[in-house]
């Protein structure tokens, strides 16, 4: 099994760093060890890397920048350890993937983590990773408690470049690529689907519908009109498209002003073909972005420092048709190969009354063109008050975030053409649909704005051997979301004290005093502590010339957090009243409609509660290895739940959601690194973390069932329950000795589902709970690279398992819905292959019985990806030393190069619609 193979490579890479290692220290190698006294980023604040007793890890926007995409979610596949990313939608402009940190905690709507830019919450979907210094998951409550009822899911804190004291440097980039599907579905041809689907109708006891002639002229294609061939993806789709980003940069300043600029334009057109180009009544499928960053930070007086951050995109989208190519890929999914010819023989589109003609839909449908504007802004003033306590200040800041998109539609419809043969011979044409005028539409799509205040107090002081930090923070929102009457607002009291002794015991407070609008009033506000201790053991006397342990810390941290979000629908402790249908009264049957009472108010409700649990080391050993490990437990609580089994349907009312869900998720994280010398000719480094996540519900407050496996408490969240699949019926003779009864008569080469209960029918009550779910459990990211003299090479690897996909619709049903078929039911069961067959017997119709939810579709969704690859030269100063110019780095790029999964006919993330794209790419970058 894949995660086999992925169990054995982590395996190799430890043995491999350890093995690294101890080579440079038997041969004198001098090594980089990490300098602790780094300063990270923590919520609302900073630190040296040595006093952090939180969970967290962290990602540089240098290394971003390895991945050619258009979303900086995906350029995170396998770089911060805890952060899961899962793949959305591969069209451009739409591939936002789903962030969870350290998996699952919770079955309520709101699992992905809180991102926060700059210090203040806003999308990251349209940043480019050219204008981000870091990225930093926080994981544990020691990290997130100052986030209060908000910090439960993980916290995603996103720092954009700043300027540095110093000379003007500007960077100068562009990089161009191509774009190409790595795996598109394998329908069958006209002739196997005609040959299969007269199977599929012999099996049904139905006549043939395609005769030996028909037959032969498919396998020979010499009738492209009345027995067509058609593969519509080689008609819609191009074989590349072309991508490019051009990036311009600059920072420097003084020791009173410090600046930070950027300008990027990204250019990246769909994998469609040029519509545009062959029909005024289309347009070609783009994406383009254009963003702009400009971080100033001034020093008015000697105590008084100003910040401004201003930022924003704008993103120009457009498609034929519709605004996403969703159904396009849907109908190219669906329609037969031999439904009907493209064009006819006069030059009219093919089509019938059942299927609109794919091609003509995005040439002469119309065109669907988007505008949207982001706009990222903060003004900070920090004032150090070392008059009254030296190491204090304070401080102020308003953050104003806003997007907004607006559409531009045209649609008209266009003619087609069902053709038959006559008597004589000629074509006879039955014409479908109007050509009609293109009809334009305008207006607002989405909009969103977040207003935000903050007022916070730090100190930091050392007493000798003591070392005290200190953090008070007033933190108040406003964010509305056009189309929601009322804004959702958080208002609250943060603070975190920290303190140090001899630089090896650390002990930290920290809190949250925070209040949801979302909730009753007088139950609004809650508070989340939490405890963390660390111990740098390296300091101790026993480890201090110690050449193994270079560096050794211990943490542990215990709190509170929360989550806010805990139902689609607001304000549920407030009684609500609904339309209730109408009665007709009187001689005039007048009609008058009626209100009832809809779902109880419940005005206890509140918010999802997590208990956090971390013990994590920190180490560098042999000189240059890095070692992080965590262990967590994280228990949430007070999860929104609706309350059968407290109040069951005999009352007669809709029970009212409780809190009274429980979900525990436990797990590891590893994280190991070997660099060795890099002011050597050759030098080079090993990278690879590895995280474990496991959920459970412990309590869901379902209703009574009949038997124990029926419950979804004690199991994943997410979890399916399916009908368990005991493989294909071989024989008659084998269906005569079943005794349970299935959903339809089932006939040889069904599948056979297993009678949980014994009572010889299969039916909602042998559903059990199956596989994993979509979202992995287990993730590995390994990540090597070289440099000799002026050449780099580097590769970015993601692994996953204990994943599970489940394989449905026309992808995999064959002639589901009238549909197509693709190769997987070259697998099929006949009686030749009874024996041996993966795939059940072909039925010409939705099968009552095969297509049923259950373990036979399921597929181990694990996979290796090759995510990035760079290979590149620099040229240094020595060698542009009568130039203006400090380097010149020119470069070759792969992203998602290379795929070994076990599901074989679709890519293991996407399954299906838009495909998922591979991109190859050329670039240079200069310095002056």
């Amino acid at each position: 099994m894949l995660s086999n193979y992925i169990t054995k490579i982590v395996s190799l890479i430890g043995l491999a760093l350890v093995s690294l290692c101890v080579h440079a220290q038997e041969s004198k190698v001098h090594t980089t060890i990490a300098d602790t006294s780094e300063i990270r980023s923590i919520a609302y604040g900073h630190q040296p890397d040595w006093m952090i007793t939180g969970a967290q890890s962290a990602v540089k926007g240098l290394d971003l920048e390895k991945s050619f995409t258009s979303n900086l979610g995906t350029t995170l596949f396998g770089r911060i350890s805890g952060l899961t990313a899962m793949q959305g939608d591969n069209e451009p402009g739409m591939e936002t993937p789903a962030l969870y940190g350290r998996g699952i905690g919770t079955f309520g709507p709101s699992r992905e983590v809180l991102v926060m830019v700059d210090g203040f919450e806003s999308s990251f979907a349209n940043l480019t990773s050219q204008e981000i210094e870091s990225i930093t998951l926080l994981k544990d409550a020691a990290a997130t408690a100052v986030y209060g009822m908000r910090g439960a899911n993980g916290v995603l804190l996103i720092t954009t470049k700043r300027g540095k004291e110093g000379a003007l440097k500007i960077n100068i980039g562009v990089q161009s690529g191509l774009r190409s599907p790595k795996k598109l579905p394998n329908f069958l041809g006209s002739y196997d689907y005609a040959s299969l689907y007269n199977e599929a109708r012999d099996n049904d006891n139905l006549p043939e519908v395609y005769d030996a002639s028909a037959l032969e002229a498919y396998r020979t294609g010499n009738d492209s009109y009345y027995h067509p061939d058609v593969n519509w993806y080689d008609e819609i789709l191009r074989q590349y498209a072309p991508a490019t980003n051009y990036n311009l940069s600059f920072g420097g300043g003084s020791s009173s002003v410090r600046y930070f600029g950027l300008l990027n334009v990204l250019s990246e057109e769909g994998i469609l073909i040029r519509a545009g180009e062959q029909s005024e009544n289309s347009t070609n499928s783009k994406y383009n972005r254009y963003n702009f960053r400009s971080n100033i930070d001034v020093d008015l007086t000697k105590n008084l420092a100003l910040s401004l951050t201003l930022a924003g995109s704008v993103e120009d989208k457009a498609n034929p048709v519709a605004n996403t190519t969703s159904s396009l890929f849907s109908t190219m999914a669906l329609l037969p190969p031999n439904a009907f010819p493209v064009y006819n023989p006069n030059g009219t589109y093919g089509g019938t009354n059942l299927y609109a003609n794919p091609l003509g839909d995005v040439l002469e449908k119309g065109m669907f063109t988007s505008n949207g504007r982001t706009l990222q802004s903060a003004l900070k003033l920090e004032h150090k008050l070392d008059m009254l306590a030296p190491g204090l200040k304070v401080s102020a800041s308003a953050s104003f975030n806003n997007y907004f998109r607006n559409f531009s539609s045209k649609s008209r419809q266009y003619e087609r053409f069902m053709i038959e043969k006559g008597g004589d011979g000629e074509p006879v044409y039955t014409k479908y649909g109007e050509r009609t005028s293109l009809v334009g539409s305008e207006g607002d799509s989405q909009q969103w704005r977040n207003l935000i205040f903050q007022s916070q107090l730090d100190y930091d002081r050392s007493f000798g051997q003591h070392r005290v930090l200190g953090m008070l923070l007033y933190n108040m929102d406003n964010y509305s979301i056009l189309g929601e009457q009322y804004p959702y607002k958080h208002m609250g009291l943060s603070g975190r004290f920290t303190y140090a002794n001899q630089e090896k015991y650390i002990g930290e407070v920290s809190f949250a005093y925070l209040g949801s609008e979302r909730f009753a009033p007088g139950s609004r506000f809650g508070f989340f502590p939490a405890l963390s201790l660390g111990w740098v053991v390296s300091k101790e006397t026993f480890l201090a010339d110690n050449s193994t342990v270079n560096y050794l810390k211990i943490r542990g941290s215990f709190g509170l957090t929360g989550n806010d979000v805990i139902a689609e629908e607001r304000f549920q402790f407030e009684q609500d009243f609904r339309s209730f249908g109408s009665y007709n009264f009187g001689t005039n049957n007048t009609s008058f409609g009626g209100t009832a009472e809809g779902t109880p108010a419940n005005p206890g409700i509140t918010w999802e509660k997590e208990k956090k649990f971390n013990i994590g080391v920190e180490a560098t050993l042999f000189g240059g290895l890095q070692l992080v490990a965590d262990i967590f437990r994280n228990q949430r609580y007070d999860i929104l739940t609706t309350s059968t089994r407290t109040l069951p349907d005999i009352y007669g009312i809709n029970a009212p959601l409780l809190n009274e869900g429980r979900v525990e998720n436990k797990g590891y994280e590893v994280l190991l690194r070997y660099q060795s010398d890099p002011s050597r000719d050759f030098s080079y480094f090993v990278g690879a973390n590895l995280w474990y996540a496991s959920n459970k519900i412990t309590e869901m407050s379902e209703e009574l069932r009949r038997y124990d496996y029926l419950y979804r408490t004690g199991h994943r969240v997410g979890q399916p329950l399916l009908l368990e699949a005991m493989g294909l019926f071989r024989d008659d003779a084998e269906i005569a000795s079943s005794t349970p009864q299935h959903y339809a008569p089932v006939r040889p080469g069904d599948i056979r589902y297993k009678d949980q209960n014994g009572d010889n029918v299969i039916n909602t009550e042998d559903w059990i709970a199956s596989g994993y779910t979509p979202i992995p459990e287990l993730t590995l990211g390994f990540n090597p690279g070289v440099q000799w003299k002026g050449f780099d090479l580097e590769f970015l690897f993601q692994a996953v398992t204990n994943r599970t996909v489940y394989l449905s619709g026309t992808y995999f049903h064959a002639f589901q819905n009238s549909g197509k078929v693709s190769e997987i039911a070259l697998e099929r069961w006949t009686p030749a292959t009874a024996g041996t067959a993966t795939y059940p017997r072909l039925s010409s119709d939705n099968n009552q019985n095969n297509y049923r939810g259950s373990t036979f579709w399921q597929a181990d969704g694990s996979f290796i990806r090759m995510r990035s690859a760079e290979l590149g030269y620099t040229l240094g100063k020595r060698l542009l030393n009568k130039t203006s110019i400090d380097n010149v780095r020119i470069f070759a790029n792969g992203t998602n190069l290379f795929t070994w999964d076990k599901v074989k006919y679709t890519d293991p993330e996407s399954l299906t619609g838009y495909p998922a794209m591979r991109t190859i790419s050329l670039g240079a970058k200069v310095q002056f």
